[in-house]
Formats: structure tokens, sequence, C-alpha cells
């Protein structure tokens, strides 16, 4: 499915009016697809279309006017006393049909009794602060108990970021004209969206325009996963370093190397704080685990380092940070891998928060990946949480600028960015909101950098079967997004590696050190 921010859809708007499909033409066929749509979905006995000035109002006069052809009770709410070309057009139709059409002053007594708002308002190239007319406008809409069904974008929401200041329309259902807005899929703007859907409005392919943000989904991605071939070894399938746990965080050890293993790894070793080696060793059978020196806390520090580099060696990619713990020690033990690690590595958790203020990931040439929630980019960017999760696109963005790595910014809306390259994951659920979920997201990304797969494809293919095994449980169990726990992932991941391959082609895994079967 595709993308487009604001800008992107102007252009192929511009491009198939100048190979002569007219405004008029792509604007009849955008407000009679939503009418569709609204009169399936909702089936409305009276309805009220609150439209704003520019197309987006224009699209939301012909979809009056096709509710109005249907039967519909409506009533417009025109935020402007003037309209210019096809708008205008259209709204002069709607009054020569006698449909009621009055001023925002006028908005609330429509809204009274309607089972329908058609958010027309604002659109897709709104960005910015809402004014306070529109303000007051959108807080009626949500006001209302009617289901709100929006037009390109909720109004209030900027299409091409998410981003959202002051006010902005919660809608139930969102309908796109010929590709879905990016600010429908990433947060906050995807709360607002509700359900989306697009219409076809005849742009011809000729028109179409490259996309900034991709939407991951499962055939895009197929092709990315290797597939171990003849002749092979565990070396051939991959061999993941995996540096995790402490003494009392044992667990995002083991479910960093579960993860791995599940997601295709041949071998992973596991270095971790020497007070717990003895209990990972016992309980991950499969993996090579050994402990190194560790504080008084049971951390390991820059004492571990030569542990770490000695195993490095063997390996084809590097995991670092669930469990390990933050501080001093921990900074000075990331900073070494980094500088003298060149196989590709993935810092996640405590590792990327013992970076906050350190120049040592921007310095790195070989491939890195940095996994954080919210939290832990504001802390290597300077900026609060909430911040971050305002502007989610435009951080992680900014964020592998300034660090020259690949961020996969963690949340239902995963959000994957490398150079000029970016791509929103749709498979995420909320039932993922629990501990060791991200562990177990680490460990099959690090599998898939072991396997030779590059650090954006990795990472997205990784998000998408993460999020993929969620709703494998989900559909398998009944059971409700609460009750999930991080290993409930496990045993779906494979289910879900299975839908990527299905169209895989054959693939040697990387050339890696050492030899042998199994």
């Amino acid at each position: 499915m595709r993308l487009y921010t604001a800008e992107e859809m102007g252009r192929a708007d511009r491009v198939a009016q100048e190979m002569g499909i007219t405004g008029r033409i792509l604007m009849e066929r955008a407000g009679v697809g939503m009418a569709t749509l609204a009169l399936e979905r909702f089936s409305p006995r009276r309805a009220v279309a609150v439209c704003g000035g520019g197309n987006n109002g224009g699209d939301g006069f012909v979809v009056a006017r096709e509710l109005h052809r249907a039967g519909v009770e409506v009533e417009v709410v025109a935020s402007k006393e003037t309209y210019r070309g096809d708008p205008e057009a259209n709204l002069r139709v709607l009054r020569a049909l006698g449909v009621r059409v009055v001023g925002p002053g006028g908005l609330e007594d429509a809204l009274s009794g309607a089972d329908l708002v058609v958010d027309a308002l604002l659109g897709t190239g709104f960005s910015g602060e809402v004014r306070e007319r529109e303000a007051a406008m959108i807080r009626h809409i949500n006001a209302s108990s009617a289901p709100v069904l929006a037009v390109d974008v909720p109004s209030g929401v900027d299409g091409s970021t998410g981003e959202v200041r002051v006010e902005a329309v919660r809608a139930d259902l969102t309908v796109c004209a010929h590709a879905i807005k990016v600010g429908c899929v990433v947060s906050p703007g995807r709360e607002h969206a509700g359900r989306v859907a697009v219409v076809d409005i005849g742009i011809p392919p000729g028109a179409e325009v490259e996309p900034s943000v991709v939407l991951n989904d499962a055939a895009s991605l197929a092709g990315l996963i290797p597939r171990t071939a003849e002749p092979a070894h565990k070396y051939s399938a991959g061999a993941l370093l995996v540096v995790a746990g402490s003494r009392a965080m044992t667990g995002a050890a083991v479910m960093t190397v579960a993860g791995a293993q599940r997601a295709g790894c041949g071998i992973v070793f596991l270095v971790t704080a020497a007070g717990a080696a003895p209990l990972l060793d016992a309980r991950l059978t499969e993996a090579i685990v050994e402990g190194a020196p560790e504080d008084a806390a049971g951390h390991m520090g820059e004492e571990a380092l030569d542990a770490v580099l000695g195993r490095s060696e063997r390996a084809s990619a590097v995991v670092v940070g669930p469990g390990i713990g933050v501080g001093e020690g921990g900074r000075r033990l990331v900073e070494g891998i980094l500088r003298e690690v060149e196989v590709p590595v993935l810092l996640d958790a405590d590792a990327i928060t013992n970076l906050a203020g350190s120049g040592a990931l921007a310095r790195r040439e070989a491939p890195a990946v940095i996994t954080p929630h919210a939290g832990e980019l504001g802390r290597i960017m300077g900026k609060g949480a909430r911040e971050v999760s305002a502007s989610r696109l435009r951080c992680a963005r900014e964020a592998a600028r300034r660090h020259r790595c690949c961020v996969l910014l963690k949340g239902s809306d995963t959000i994957v960015v490398e150079g000029e390259r970016a791509a929103v994951n749709p498979t995420g659920h909320v039932a993922l909101a629990t501990a060791g979920t991200g562990d177990v997201l680490s460990g099959v990304i690090g599998a898939l950098l072991s396997r030779g797969v590059d650090a954006y494809d990795a990472a997205r293919a990784g998000a998408w079967a993460h999020g993929r095994a969620a709703q494998l449980w989900l559909e398998e169990t009944g059971w409700p997004a609460e009750s999930l726990v991080a290993t409930d992932l496990l045993p779906h991941l494979p289910r879900a590696f299975a839908e990527l391959l299905e169209n895989s082609p054959e693939a040697e895994g990387p050339a890696a050190p050492g030899s042998g079967a199994g």
C-alpha cells in the first residue's frame, strides 16, 4: 500500500492534471468514492459535512451531494463565505439541490441529531497550529456523539508527519484519496485517524511519485530474508554475539538469545555478567555462554570488553544492551564495542541510555542499529519522551542523521529510518507494550544482521515479524491483548517468518569464520 506526504500527493495530482485529468475529475472521483464508503460503513440518516477552504472542502461538498442523492438528510457547514474554482462549483450545485448550507456559527446546532459527521475542514495541506476558529469547530465535532468520517486526514493532523498541535479531530474512519497519508499511520495522528481506507481517484501510474516513507508489507519484505543453502553449517546461517544481562536481569538475556534463535540464527554466543552466567548457561542449552567481569552491583563494565572482543571475532553481528545496567562502566563498555567491533552492531535498552552525551555512535564507520522507545531516544537527543512522542518521524530522522545509524523507534507505529529511507511498520500492536518484547525484537533483528541482511532491511523485516507474531498469538488464543507476555512471541516467530519466506529466493548465508556440522 502506497504512503504519500502532502507534498507528494500534490505532485502526483499536478502531474495527473498535466496529463489531462482535470482537478474537477479528481475531486469528483474522490468525493463519490468517499460517499460510497460512508453509506456502506455508517448507513446515515442525517449527516453534517464540515467543509473548509480549498480542495479538501471541495471533496466534502461532493460527499455531501452524493449523500443527499442517496436520500440522506444533509446539512453543510462551510468555514468560508466565498469559494473559488472547483470547490465553488460544487458548492453551487449543493445550493441548487436545496441542501442547507450554514456558516461556522451554525455548527453546534447542525450537529444535534446527526448520525454522521464528515470532516473536510483542513485536509492534507495543513501543518502547524490550528487557528482558534477551526480549533473551536474541531472541539464541537469531537464533542458530538456521531461517528466521524475524515476526508484524507483528520483535521488538525499534519498529513506528512502525524504531528498534532492544539486540537485534532478524532475520526472513526479516515478515507484517503489515492494513497494513505503518512500522518494517518504515524502517531499521534494514527490515534486520530481510526480505521483507514483508500479510494481510487483516477491518478494514472505515470503520475506516481517516489514516496519518502514506505509502509512495510509482507510482499515487499519477503525477498529480504535469506535462505540457508547447501553446503551449510551453523556459521553460514549467522553467528550472533549477544552482550546482555546482569545478576538482577537474567531474563533480558534469555529473551534476546531466544528471539535470535527463532529468527533463524545458526549459533548464538552470550557474554553476560559472571554472576549470571551459570544460571543462563543452564537455561540456554543451545547457546554458548561466557561470564565476564562484573562490578559490585553485578553489572558488566569496561573490564568485560576483552571477553566481548574475543567472542566477536567469530560473530557476524553483535547485539548489546538488554539488562546490562546503566553507569560509567556500561558507557565505556558500549563505547569500546562501537570503536573496536567491525561487524554490524545493534544497541538496545541500557546500551542506548549509556550513550547519552556520547559521540561514539556518530564516529562509528561500520553499520549500527539502535532500537529505542521514546524515552531512550530522548536521552541521546537531549529531549523529553513527550517531545519525541509528539514528533516521532521528525525525531527519528534527526537521530539517524545526528548519530549516523539506522534508528528503529518502537511503538504501535514502529518507525525505521536510515539516511533518506524511512518506513512505518503496520503489524505493531498494543499487546507488545509489556516488559521483554523489546529484548525479543533485538534478538530477531540481530539474527537478520548476522545473516547478512542490510541494517535498514533487517530492522524493517524484524519489526514486521515481531508484530506479526503478536497478531498470531492474539488470533490463536483469543485472549485479551493485556495477557501477552514476551515469551509468548517465541513460538509464533517461525510462523511469522514463514509468511515472509513464502516467495523468498534461495540464498546462501553470509561468509563467516568457523566450520563443522550442526
